[in-house]
C-alpha cells in the first residue's frame, strides 16, 4: 500500500470515528431509556396494587383483608393489575422516566366479585359488599405514578416485576445508588435490617389473616394478636431473603423474604395447639390449606429506612430538599371496645383490638395529613391540590403496622400503629418530579 493510500484510510478511520461514538451513545441511552421505563412501569404496578388492597369494604374490612385470605386471590389480584394498560411514559433530562397507571373503582369492584365468587370460602363477605367500596372512595378512578431511574434491577416481590428485561441485556447484581453510597455502611445496614424485620412482620400477618375454615381465621385462634404475632415469629423456620433493593432517590430499602410453605403449616399447627381451645378446627381442616395454594412458597417483602440521623446528612450532601421528617416514624394511638354480648370473651378482645387498630389509622392519617412539605404547605395542602394521591396515602396507612396492643381491666383495647415517614415523601416527591417535567 502506498504512503497516499495510507493516510487515505487513516483519515476515513478517524473521521469515521465520531460517528461510531454518536452511534454507541445513542444506543446506550436508547438502553437506558428502556431499563427506566421497565423499572417505572414495575413502580407503577406495585403503587396501584397497594392502592387496590388498600380499598375500604365495611366499615371493619380492607381489600387487603379479603386478599390475605388466600394465596389463589393473591396471585390473580395481581394478574389483574399487570394485565392493567399503562400510560405512555415520559423522560426528564436525567432519563429518569415516570409512566400513569389508572383503572376504574368499577373495574376493582367487578374483579373482586369475581374473585370472591371463585375462591373465597368464608362467610363473613358477600359479594355485594364490594358495591359499598364506592362509599369510601369519592371518585371513578384510581391513579398511581411510577418512577425508574436507568438501573437494570427492579424492586422485589411486586406486580410488574416480570417485565422482560429488553434484549441483548442481562441483570447484574443490586446496586448500590449514590443516595445510599452518601450515608455509609452503617445506614444501609440499619435500613437493610429494619426491611428484614418488616418482611417478617408482613409473612406473619399473612398467615393470621388465612381462612382455615369458612367462620375461622388463623388470627382466631388468639385473643391478643401479639401473643401469635411473637410466636409465629419465633416458630416461622425456613424463611430467607430471596432479593434486595436500594430505592435509586429515596432512603427506602426493600427486602423480600420467603418462606416454603411446609414451614407455613407448621407455623400454623404450632399456634393452633399453643392457643386454640375450642373444636371447630382441627389438624385437617389445617392440611387443607395447602390446596388452596398455587405456589410452593409464601413471600412478603419489607421496607426499612435509615435512623434519622443518617438522612440529615443525606439531605446536607445531597441537597435533595427534603424535609426533616422524612427519617422518622409517624405513629398514632387507637382505642376500642369489644360489643357487649362478646365482652369478657376471646372474640371481643379480637373485636376490640380490631376497632382499636382501625381508629388508631384514622388518627395516623390525619398525623400523616399535617406533616409540613415546605415553609408553606402540608401534606393536606399538596393533597388538596392532587386528589388522586390520597388514595396513595391512604393505602401506605392502611398497610402500617401494629407496634402494640394492650387491654384495660374493662376490656378495653389500645393499639399503637406506625409507618415510615418516608413512605408518604415517596408518593408526595413522585408528583413534585412530575410537576417539574
Amino acid at each position: 500500500m502506498t504512503t497516499r493510500k495510507l493516510i487515505l484510510c487513516l483519515t476515513a478511520v478517524i473521521l469515521a470515528m465520531p460517528a461510531v461514538a454518536t452511534a454507541q451513545d445513542a444506543q446506550k441511552e436508547a438502553q437506558n431509556k428502556l431499563l427506566a421505563k421497565r423499572a417505572a412501569e414495575a413502580d407503577a404496578y406495585r403503587k396501584l396494587a397497594e392502592c387496590v388492597k388498600g380499598l375500604q369494604i365495611t366499615s371493619e374490612t380492607y381489600v387487603k383483608d379479603f386478599v390475605t385470605e388466600s394465596d389463589v386471590i393473591t396471585a390473580d389480584l395481581d394478574t389483574f393489575v399487570r394485565g392493567i394498560r399503562l400510560g405512555k411514559a415520559k423522560w426528564d433530562s436525567d432519563l429518569a422516566c415516570t409512566v400513569e397507571a389508572e383503572v376504574t373503582v368499577a373495574k376493582v369492584i367487578t374483579e373482586l366479585k369475581a374473585l370472591h365468587t371463585r375462591h373465597y370460602k368464608g362467610n363473613v363477605l358477600k359479594a355485594t359488599d364490594f358495591e359499598q367500596i364506592k362509599k369510601y372512595i369519592k371518585k371513578d378512578v384510581i391513579k398511581a405514578y411510577g418512577m425508574g431511574a436507568p438501573r437494570p434491577d427492579l424492586p422485589p416481590d411486586i406486580p410488574g416485576g416480570d417485565l422482560d428485561v429488553p434484549a441483548g441485556m442481562t441483570l447484574p447484581d443490586p446496586i448500590i445508588p449514590d443516595i445510599w453510597k452518601s450515608v455509609g455502611v452503617q445506614a444501609r445496614l440499619m435500613a437493610k435490617r429494619a426491611a428484614e424485620i418488616d418482611a417478617m412482620r408482613r409473612l406473619v400477618e399473612r398467615i393470621k389473616g388465612l381462612r382455615i375454615t369458612s367462620e375461622t381465621l388463623v388470627r382466631d385462634f388468639v385473643a391478643e394478636s401479639d401473643v401469635i404475632t411473637t410466636d409465629a415469629q419465633a416458630t416461622l423456620v425456613g424463611a430467607h431473603e430471596i432479593k434486595v433493593y436500594w430505592h435509586h432517590d429515596e432512603l427506602i430499602c426493600e427486602v423480600t423474604y420467603e418462606v416454603p410453605i411446609e414451614s407455613v403449616i407448621t407455623t400454623i399447627k404450632t399456634l393452633h395447639k399453643r392457643h386454640y381451645k375450642g373444636d371447630r378446627v382441627t389438624g385437617m381442616d389445617i392440611e387443607k390449606v395447602t390446596k388452596e395454594w398455587r405456589r410452593r412458597n409464601f413471600t412478603a417483602t419489607g421496607m426499612g429506612v435509615p435512623p434519622p440521623k443518617f438522612i440529615k446528612i443525606a439531605i446536607a450532601k445531597l441537597e435533595t430538599g427534603m424535609p426533616d421528617w422524612v427519617g422518622q416514624t409517624v405513629k398514632a394511638e387507637g382505642n376500642g371496645v369489644p360489643p357487649a354480648d362478646k365482652a369478657g370473651t376471646p372474640q371481643g378482645k379480637l373485636m376490640a383490638a380490631r376497632a382499636a387498630e382501625l381508629d388508631a389509622k384514622r388518627r395516623l392519617g390525619e398525623e400523616v395529613m399535617g406533616l409540613q412539605i415546605d415553609s408553606s404547605t402540608t401534606v393536606r395542602d399538596f393533597v388538596t391540590e392532587h386528589d388522586e394521591i390520597n388514595t396513595q396515602l391512604n393505602a401506605y396507612m392502611v398497610g402500617s403496622y401494629v407496634k402494640s396492643t394492650r387491654y384495660d381491666s374493662d376490656g378495653t383495647a389500645t393499639v399503637v400503629v406506625e409507618m415510615p415517614a418516608m413512605q408518604v415523601w415517596e408518593v408526595v416527591h413522585a408528583y413534585i418530579r412530575m410537576e417539574r417535567m
